[in-house]
């Protein structure tokens, strides 16, 4: 009878350690979380459409920005007018690769002269005297029909050849074909004659570009300054599609600059310039151990308590589990993603923890 009664007493004893170690262990097990971080369900790229320098920006991490924003601009290779005169045909179009243009035609652009008319003349005939056979481009001469000395005019040399050079007419009345004598002095004595040349149309100047074309910014008849906007040109990287420097946004959201976006920085084509969080769906990411792993399911649904509430707990329901782990000292960890319901707002960046259930 006492050994009954030591008996009942010693398993009474055991009971409530046994529940115990039984209530540590699950408490242990229950007790296992994540690292996690709150993200964007949904980020847009924005990257460099072609190779180029970045305009100064005044665009900034955290900043909202609308669909059709612009976010950025890339330089342009600008090509100018080299003369004054009439656009007389305009073969490049936006899109168009200047070389592919230049291959069929020459040029992309054809500009004819305001003045339309060239001497081509020579030091034959000029007076017997070594400085009058030295011709110089840029200088001023001065010459007078051969048939009519009273038709006289006013040039300037821009090429020289040898013996031959060639005179822009930029005062005088002539007909294509008509002979002069040239001159160095107003007064055309005859110390002063330089030689004699032919009066001719001055050929068209054909307009040159490398790259492909943005915009174009004159048309087929149009009068011209010379230092005027004929195109803007991007580098040949650029897609036919693209037709112009800025870079905008294709979606609301909030901003963040990618590392190398600064005002002034060469980029390359792909290249990230900065990402477009949309706020409106915001997802925890868990680093799982791989330990762990098996305690988690797509549809389970997990507690998470963020750093700045850690006194409110917020549901989250598991919608994806990375097949692919990240190792890092030692182990490895594996991304899983929860929606979540939040009463206040949840921002990219929030640091949080993810309970995960017992091990079944």
């Amino acid at each position: 009878m006492k050994k009954f009664v030591a008996l009942l007493l010693t398993v009474a004893l055991l009971t409530p350690l046994c529940a115990l170690a039984e209530d540590v262990e699950t408490a242990a097990v229950s007790n296992v979380t994540a690292n996690a971080v709150a993200e964007s369900e949904n980020v847009y790229k924005i990257t460099a459409p072609y190779s180029g320098v970045l305009l100064p920006f005044d665009l900034e991490s955290g900043d909202p920005v609308s669909k059709g924003d612009t976010l950025f601009a890339l330089d342009t290779v600008k090509v100018y007018a080299p003369v004054d005169g009439t656009v007389q045909a305009v073969f490049a179009e936006p899109g168009d690769l200047c070389e592919d243009v230049t291959a069929l035609y020459g040029m992309i652009a054809c500009i004819e002269r305001t003045l339309p008319q060239v001497a081509q003349a020579s030091t034959s005939g000029a007076y017997n005297d070594a400085e009058n056979r030295l011709i110089h481009v840029g200088e001023t001469v001065y010459f007078y029909q051969t048939s009519d000395k009273d038709n006289e005019g006013e040039g300037r040399v821009t090429a020289v050849n040898g013996s031959d050079y060639t005179v822009e007419l930029t005062a005088g009345d002539f007909e294509n074909g008509d002979s002069i004598k040239i001159y160095r002095d107003e007064k055309m004595g005859t110390k002063s004659c330089i030689g004699s040349g032919t009066i001719e149309r001055a050929a068209d100047v054909a307009v040159s570009g490398t790259g492909r074309v943005l915009s174009c910014a004159v048309q087929p008849g149009q009068t011209v300054r010379k230092g005027q906007l004929l195109f803007e040109l991007s580098g040949q990287d650029a897609e036919a599609d693209v037709t112009g420097a800025a870079i905008t946004a294709d979606h609301d959201g909030t901003v963040e600059l990618a590392a190398g976006a600064a005002s002034g920085q060469q980029v390359y084509k792909g290249q990230l310039l900065a990402s477009i969080h949309d706020l409106s769906a915001i997802n925890v990411v868990a680093e799982v151990d791989e330990i762990d792993l098996e305690r988690v399911h797509v549809g389970d649904t997990l507690t998470v308590v963020f750093d700045c509430y850690p006194q409110e707990e917020v549901s989250g329901t598991v919608q994806s589990i990375s097949l692919i782990g990240n190792a890092k000292q030692n182990a490895t960890y594996y991304d899983v993603t929860l929606s979540i319901s939040a009463s206040w707002q949840v921002l990219p960046g929030m640091n949080a923890t993810v309970w995960l259930p017992a091990g079944q």
